[in-house]
C-alpha cells in the first residue's frame, strides 16, 4: 500500500520568497541589523543599530540553540521584562527558565536596594553582600537596564570585592564597566581606569588590551589617581619596597565609605605586598650585614602606616614627584610596630635577636 501523501505542484523558490510576509521579515531584519537607514533613521539610527549588532554578536546563547543575530534578537526580546517586585532584600538564583516579572524588581526599587546595601547593610558579611549584589545585577540584566544605575551597581560591587580581596569578582565587574563606559554610560571612569592599571601590575597580564589601558592612562596622568596608579605600577615592577610604601602612605582617598582608598587593590594582606616586603628583606640582609634594626624594617615595610596622617606634620607632609604622584615618608616605628614587624619577620624565617637592647635581624649566613 502506498501511504505517501500526494504533494501539490512545486512552488518556485523565488515566488516563495517574494510574499508580503517574507518581504516584511526582510525589512524588519534590515532595520535591526542593517545600517539603520533602511527605516529612515539616518546616521543616529545607523550608529545604534551597529552598537546593538555588536552586543548581539557577543551574546553567549549557544546552549539555548541560538546561533544567529535574528534568533538572538527574538530570544533576547522574549526574556526582556518589566519587574513588579518591591522587595529590597533578595537572594540570587541562577535562571533556568524565562524570568517571572513578579520576582524581578523595577528600577526605582533597585535604586533603594542599592542604597540599603551602601548604608545600613554595609557592615554585613561579604557572602551576604555578594549574594545581594548579584541579585541586583541579574534584575538589571533581564530588564535590559543599561544606564547610570547599572554602572553604579557594578562600581559598588567592584569596590566591595576589592575590600574583601576578591580579585576574580572585581575583574568581572570592571570588564562590564569598561563596556558600559564605551557605550557612553556615565560613571567613575577615572577611578576604575586607575584600578585597571593596578590590576595589570598585580596579575602580570599582558597583551593589546593592557597596552590600550596603559596608553589611555598615560594620556590622563594629570588625574591624581591615574598618576598614583602608574607610579605604584612602576614600583611593583621594580620590587621597590621603599617607593611602594611611600606611595601607599599617600594613596588618594576616593571617598567611598567602607571600601578603602586607591591602594585597596594592592594592600590589605594581598600576596603582592607580601612579595614586595619579602624581596626587600632579602636585599636588606645582604646589604646591611651583620644586623638590621627591626625599627628600620618596620618603617620601610609599611608597619607604621596605620597611624593617620595629621596635616601640619612636617615629617609626613605628602610631596608630589615629577610624575605627579603624591608620596609620604612613613612615621618612625613605635614599640607596637616593632613587635608586629618582629612577628612577621619570624613567620618568614628571619632570626630576630636582641642587640644591646635593640631588636635586630641577624643577617649572617
Amino acid at each position: 500500500v502506498n501511504n505517501k501523501k500526494k504533494r501539490g505542484p512545486a512552488v518556485p523558490l523565488e515566488e516563495e520568497l517574494d510574499t508580503d510576509a517574507e518581504r516584511a521579515k526582510r525589512a524588519r531584519r534590515m532595520g535591526r541589523f542593517g545600517t539603520g537607514e533602511a527605516v529612515g533613521g539616518g546616521q543616529k539610527a545607523a550608529q545604534l543599530a551597529a552598537e546593538r549588532h555588536e552586543r548581539l554578536k557577543n551574546m553567549k546563547l549557544v546552549a539555548a540553540g541560538v546561533d544567529n543575530d535574528e534568533e538572538k534578537e527574538e530570544f533576547w526580546d522574549s526574556l526582556t521584562i518589566r519587574g513588579t517586585n518591591t522587595t529590597l532584600e533578595k537572594s540570587y538564583f541562577r535562571l533556568t527558565s524565562a524570568p517571572d516579572p513578579a520576582t524581578v524588581r523595577p528600577q526605582p526599587v533597585l535604586e533603594k536596594a542599592l542604597l540599603r546595601l551602601k548604608t545600613e547593610a554595609a557592615g554585613e558579611s561579604y557572602f551576604y553582600l555578594q549574594d545581594q549584589m548579584k541579585a541586583l545585577r541579574q534584575d538589571l540584566t533581564v530588564q535590559r537596564i543599561r544606564n547610570s544605575l547599572t554602572a553604579e551597581v557594578y562600581e559598588h560591587h567592584a569596590r566591595v570585592a576589592l575590600a574583601n580581596q576578591d580579585l576574580g569578582e572585581f575583574n568581572q565587574c570592571q570588564t562590564v564597566l569598561k563596556t558600559l563606559y564605551g557605550e557612553g554610560v556615565r560613571g567613575q571612569e577615572v577611578e576604575f581606569l586607575a584600578y585597571r592599571v593596578l590590576y595589570s601590575a598585580i596579575t602580570g597580564v599582558t597583551g593589546s588590551n593592557i597596552n590600550t589601558v596603559l596608553s589611555t592612562a598615560c594620556a590622563m596622568r594629570t588625574e591624581p589617581a591615574i598618576a598614583h596608579a602608574l607610579a605604584v605600577r612602576n614600583a611593583l615592577q621594580d620590587d621597590n619596597a621603599v617607593e611602594y610604601f611611600r606611595l601607599l602612605g599617600a594613596a588618594p582617598s576616593l571617598g567611598h565609605s567602607g571600601t578603602g582608598d586607591l591602594m585597596s587593590i594592592t594592600f590589605n594582606g594581598m600576596q603582592k605586598s607580601e612579595s614586595v616586603r619579602f624581596k626587600y628583606l632579602q636585599i636588606a640582609c645582604k646589604t646591611f650585614q651583620p644586623k638590621v634594626p627591626v625599627a628600620h624594617l618596620a618603617r620601610v615595610l609599611g608597619f607604621t602606616l596605620h597611624r593617620t596622617y595629621v596635616p601640619g606634620d612636617d615629617e609626613r607632609q605628602p610631596v608630589s614627584g615629577s610624575d605627579g604622584a603624591p608620596r609620604v615618608d612613613p612615621p618612625w616605628a613605635q614599640p607596637e610596630d616593632i613587635a608586629e614587624c618582629s612577628e612577621w619577620l619570624r613567620d618568614h624565617g628571619a632570626v630576630v635577636s636582641d642587640d644591646k637592647g635593640v631588636p635586630s635581624v641577624d643577617c649572617k649566613g
